[in-house]
């Protein structure tokens, strides 16, 4: 199936026509900039500028067409297949050659600057940025411009870059969160506002794998999205010598005790009204490491590499996930699903030893890593 988008316009005096000042069950997810206007969203987003079955079963490849004025830029996803110039406008042609769920998709207007190069791996990269950043243009690129690099680093752990194009580009919007939009990731300005991150840069970047090409069936499902992204984060910590996965997920057992809320959002189905929830995130990437505890790093290591490609541009639920890490690991897993994803309660300490953390028995909280204050600086990624 492929999904035609074409002949949107900005207006001659550069206002756009599209449906900045529509809302519905309260919000809008079309947002204005001072020279445009920029689509990227989650769960909902395609709705509000072409008509589409907005979930993410509904892939799709995806045609772009938009005609804007001439200085103006259209920026989508995928790789830029034409321009062409007449009478004061310019249109520019995207295409996304491989399946896309709506809520991936991505428009920006504007005036930006663009960079191009190639990854030593040979994916083409593409990244954008306002011409009106400001105070954060120089984080922003020295963060979102080694998208090439660690496209490569993360391909070592999740297997072949999935697409045609990476990159991001940064709109002088006014949100705070970034979003995972396929091939272009979008970031808010806000994002560096305490200086370059490449740690939210690896969160989005891992989610090419682990939520674009590998979708989740429902929504219910986010856990193999953000779980697996923010475990991206713990092992870019890792490699940067600012604390191990480990370090980071016992320091995530201890620093909620058993009464904290946190234990009461079930990440494996946290509910429509925790879906974004930071234990989404942080108890989602503590069940990770604990499921590598439990499996040993031969097996652990060959699962993360065989999802993707074992799914392929598909979708896949938590418990297709349950039922392929038994079939790579050759053991029952139920148990340690229920136990680390399903129950809303802190899972006792002779289930966290089993599961190789190391619960203080003078219950102190372990020195914070060092990566902890860049990681928990993207805890705002899906948040206004």
């Amino acid at each position: 199936m492929r999904q035609r988008v074409g002949d949107r316009r900005l207006g001659p005096d550069g206002s756009c026509r599209l449906p900045s000042t529509k809302s519905a069950y309260g919000f809008s997810t079309w947002h204005r900039t001072p020279d445009g206007a920029v689509a990227a969203d989650e769960p909902e987003s395609a709705w509000w500028w072409y008509p589409s079955n907005d979930h993410p079963l509904d892939k799709a490849t995806y045609d772009v067409s938009v005609a804007v004025p001439d200085g103006t830029q259209a920026i989508s996803n995928g790789t830029l297949q034409s321009t062409s110039s007449r009478l004061g406008w310019t249109r520019y042609n995207w295409r996304s050659n491989k399946p896309q769920a709506t809520y991936l998709t991505t428009l920006a207007v504007g005036k930006f600057d663009i960079t191009t190069g190639t990854s030593e791996g040979g994916v083409p990269v593409v990244n954008a940025y306002s011409k009106d950043l400001g105070d954060n243009d120089g984080a922003a690129r020295a963060s979102v411009e080694r998208t090439g690099e660690l496209v490569d680093w993360l391909s070592g752990y999740f297997g072949p870059y999935p697409f045609s194009s990476a990159g991001g580009y940064v709109p002088n919007t006014t949100t705070g969160y970034a979003l995972e939009t396929q091939t272009r990731v979008y970031y808010s300005p806000r994002q560096f506002a305490n200086g370059s991150n490449t740690s939210v840069v690896v969160h989005e970047l891992a989610h090419q794998w682990y939520g674009d090409d590998v979708s989740l069936k429902g929504w219910k499902d986010i856990w193999i999205n953000e779980g697996f992204a923010r475990y991206a984060q713990w092992l870019w910590s890792e490699h940067e010598g600012e604390g191990t996965a480990q370090e980071l997920a016992d320091y995530v057992y201890a620093a909620h005790p058993a009464d904290d809320a946190f234990w009461k959002v079930a990440p494996g189905d946290p509910g429509p009204d925790n879906q974004f929830d930071i234990a989404v995130y942080d108890r989602g990437a503590l069940a990770v490491q604990a499921l590598r505890n439990q499996v040993g790093d031969d097996a652990f290591f060959a699962l993360l590499k065989g999802w993707p490609k074992e799914h392929a541009y598909g979708n896949a639920s938590v418990a297709d996930f349950q039922r392929y890490a038994e079939q790579v690991s050759g053991q029952s897993l139920a148990a340690f699903f229920d136990t680390w994803l399903f129950q809303p309660s802190k899972p006792t300490a002779p289930a966290a030893r089993s599961a190789g953390l190391a619960p203080s028995a003078a219950k102190a909280v372990p020195v914070r890593p060092k990566s902890w204050k860049k990681i928990a600086a993207t805890d705002t990624v899906h948040s206004g």
